[in-house]
């Protein structure tokens, strides 16, 4: 499913709705919601929005349990990192227990925090990671998460958990991998602006849609996709593409 709002506020504002419906429908079959989260602005503006009424008392945080899809190699005090702008934004905003929080670990290396990363997701899930929603951005190159063209990672089928370094300048990073992103029961685009048009246009337009971006490896097993896109990001789609 395809849907597009007038701008980033309008889509924090939906994509709260629809996160406070998932943890509603999951911790009513199962007592309780896992996701998997997401860096980015227009995450942090999802975020902002969760803290905010009436979603921050509707949510029974004490049944949330949160993960980070993936992370910057750096400290959680480094103002790159996902897991100190996720607090920011929201977690020390709401009643949610400490011991519900998953973030990636610091550790003595980028692949010696994903190791240690998919121990915890084994730990936890068991033989099968299931997230009940998977919060997924979209970058210009087409990576989402951490999986970025042209790395090994996006051919992983063992590993739950991968380093990897991304194109040009910044720190290495630690991503879930396709095998866990594809077991979800929910995932949900959140992409906005104009830069992210042309990318837009070639993973979802029906008449111009193109191959080799890692973001087309997300198909999930048994789940859904859902986009939720501002008019900047919709730009350059044909009035024939969405719903």
């Amino acid at each position: 499913m395809i849907r597009i709002f007038d701008d980033p506020t309008s889509v924090a504002v939906a994509a709260a709705g629809l996160f406070a419906e998932a943890a509603a429908a999951a911790m009513q079959s199962k007592g309780s919601f896992c996701a998997a989260l997401s860096g980015g602005s227009t995450p942090r503006r999802l975020y902002e929005e969760l803290a905010k009424q009436p979603w921050r008392d509707q949510i029974a945080w004490e049944k949330v349990f949160l993960f980070w899809g993936d992370e910057r190699y750096v400290a959680p005090t480094d103002p790159l990192s996902n897991q100190k702008m996720t607090h920011e934004a929201l977690l020390d905003h709401v009643p949610i227990p400490p011991a519900n929080l998953f973030p990636i670990p610091f550790a003595a290396s980028a692949g010696e925090s994903a190791s240690l990363y998919e121990t915890t997701l084994r730990t936890f899930f068991g033989a099968g990671p299931r997230f009940d929603l998977m919060l997924l951005g979209l970058g210009a190159d087409g990576h989402t998460a951490s999986l970025f063209p042209g790395t090994a990672a996006l051919a992983e089928t063992n590993r739950w958990v991968c380093p990897c370094r991304p194109q040009g300048t910044g720190p290495d990073r630690i991503t879930l991998t396709f095998p866990v992103i594809n077991r979800s029961a929910a995932i949900l685009f959140l992409v906005t602006g104009q830069d992210k048009a042309p990318v837009i246009e070639a993973v979802l337009d029906k008449k111009n849609n193109q191959a080799a971006l890692p973001v087309q490896q997300v198909q999930p097993v048994q789940g859904q996709i859902t986009w939720f896109l501002d008019k900047m990001a919709a730009g350059h789609l044909s009035p024939a593409t969405g719903n």
